[in-house]
Order: C-alpha cells, then structure tokens, then sequence
C-alpha cells in the first residue's frame, strides 16, 4: 500500500524538523498569561505536551498546524464569572448611548443605575476575548452632517468610555468550565484524519487525549473524551477545522522565504502575526460560533437566548 504523503513541514517532510522546545516554552507562556487574565492557575504538562504532538507529527498532523489549533482555542474559548469591577465597563455601554442626548448629565445617570446593574450582572459569564481591548472612547454627534469645502462631516466629541457587548453566554451556576483543551483535541483529531484513536487497541494512548491531558493539567481517559467530543460536533466546528487549516496555511505561505523551500519556526508564524495584528486578527474567531459551543459543551443546543418563565430551583 502507498505511504500516505506527508503534510509540509511534518517530521516526515524533506526537512524533518524536530519540535521547537523555545517555540513551545513561548507558546505555553502565552497560554499560561491568556488563562491568569480570567483566574484559570491551571498549569500545562509541558513534557506530555510535547510528547502528544510528536506522536501527531508522526501520523501526519504538522507541529505548527497543532500549535496553532492550541493556541486559537485557549484564546477564544476562555470564560470566566461577572467580576465586580467589570460594572464600570457595562456602565459605559449605558454611558455612550445616553452622551449625545444628556451630555454632562450621563456621567451622573450611569452613577445612579451602577447598583442595580451590578445586583443584575453578577450572575453571569463573559466571554473574556468580548471584554478585552474594546474601545475606550466614542464619537458623540451634536450637529447634522455639514458639507465643507473638505467633504461632509459631523460635528461632535470624543468621550472616553468603559464599553462591552452585550453577553453572549447563559447565566449558570458554578465555575466557569474550561473548553480550550477539548476543543484543541476535537480539532486536531478531525486535522489528523479521523478518530484513528477510536479503532487503537485498548493498550495504546491516543496522542490526541495525551494532548488534552497535557492542557487540562490531569489524565484525562478515553471514555471521558469520547462523552466530551459527542456534544462538539455540528457545522460551527466544522467551520472552526476548516477555517484553522486556511488561515494557518495562509500565514505560512506569507512568510515563506523567496526562491526557498524552507519553512519558517513552528511558532514564528503565529508569533510574528500576533505582534503585528493581535489575536482577533491572527485566529478564526467568530462570537457566535463560540458562545453556541459552549453551550453544547454542557449538552444544550441552539441559539443563546434569555430565560422566559419562573426559573426552577
């Protein structure tokens, strides 16, 4: 039977690179940052980590496609509860829609409201990449549109704010779950090919629940991460595998050397395009396709929506 042809840049290629373990140590720094922000001290098992991937090389999935996958999903799939502090920045959302028609008064109106809107809050979850680097400062309108020599312009203010959407994900009780780790593993098993692990002998470790062992912090065994993988299926991760695959190929290709077959670091890529863009520009990250897996995550399907009716204890 035919070798299957190797990916790029796998060990398998005509480079046969080894894992980058300054590239991986970057990696986990980043992670481990991304999770201090919402209060997750999970540590990752750098050794286990690096094993797992190994082994997916060696089936064909390239270290830098995997890393990418890692590093996109702990990025987005991040949550954590209302925090007190967190009032000022739902308060300016309140602020700027009141700005162009009170002015100087808003400032006092979004005081008077801040009570009852941080009782009504603390209940629920945010999603941390929708609460991160939002704009601090609006344009509030006083005049018409004019027309000038220069063109047609409105006449108005910056004013500085403390704004966020609107949440995204149901109230619930108890911690925040983390879904990074199972959707990096569901990722790179369909990357990989298939779920090869299902069809292993019962003696042998699928790398991929290794890898999700390693960014979970404990063992994680297969029974667990089949019941885990059944409600992460459907068109938003079929989305979230083909969209990884475009754009981590995508970037490759920019940063390809000319007239060269050599690739760049495994995570000089994602690197360089997060330094550059940020995350929101360097991973597929689309709101609602999140907040509808973290919701299947915990077995319910279906667009997010408010709760009508008396709530059960």
């Amino acid at each position: 039977m035919p070798r299957k042809k190797p990916f790029e840049n796998s060990p398998e290629g005509a480079d046969r690179p080894d894992l980058d373990t300054a590239g991986l140590q970057w990696a986990l720094g980043t992670i481990h940052d991304w999770r201090g922000r919402i209060g997750d001290g999970t540590r990752i098992d750098q050794a286990l980590l690096g094993r797992s991937m190994g082994m997916l090389a060696a089936q064909g999935l390239p270290h830098a496609l995997v890393g990418y996958v890692m590093l996109g999903c702990e990025w987005m799939f991040r949550l954590r509860p209302f925090q007190p502090a967190d009032v000022e920045i739902a308060l300016a959302r309140l602020e700027s829609r009141l700005l162009p028609v009170l002015h100087d008064l808003a400032w006092s109106v979004t005081e008077a409201l801040a009570g009852p809107l941080r009782k009504l809050l603390t209940s629920q979850r945010v999603l941390a990449p929708e609460w991160e680097d939002m704009p601090r400062e609006v344009f509030v309108v006083t005049d018409p549109a004019r027309s000038e020599h220069s063109g047609t312009l409105n006449y108005g203010y910056m004013a500085p704010l403390r704004t966020r959407p609107a949440p995204v994900i149901r109230p619930r009780r108890g911690p925040a779950p983390k879904l990074a780790p199972w959707m990096t593993g569901v990722i790179a098993e369909r990357l990989r090919g298939g779920r090869t692990g299902d069809r292993a002998p019962a003696t042998e470790r699928d790398p991929v629940m290794d890898l999700v062992s390693a960014l979970c912090g404990r063992a994680i065994d297969k029974q667990e991460y089949v019941g885990r993988r059944r409600h992460l299926q459907g068109q938003e991760v079929d989305r979230l595998v083909e969209e990884f695959k475009r754009s981590h190929d995508l970037f490759v290709g920019w940063h390809r050397r000319p007239a060269s077959r050599a690739h760049p670091g495994w995570f000089d890529v994602v690197r360089a395009r997060l330094e550059a863009t940020g995350p929101r520009e360097t991973f597929p990250y689309d709101r609602l396709v999140v907040a509808r897996l973290v919701e299947a995550s915990a077995g319910r399907s279906g667009p997010t929506s408010p709760r009508s009716g008396p709530r059960r204890p």
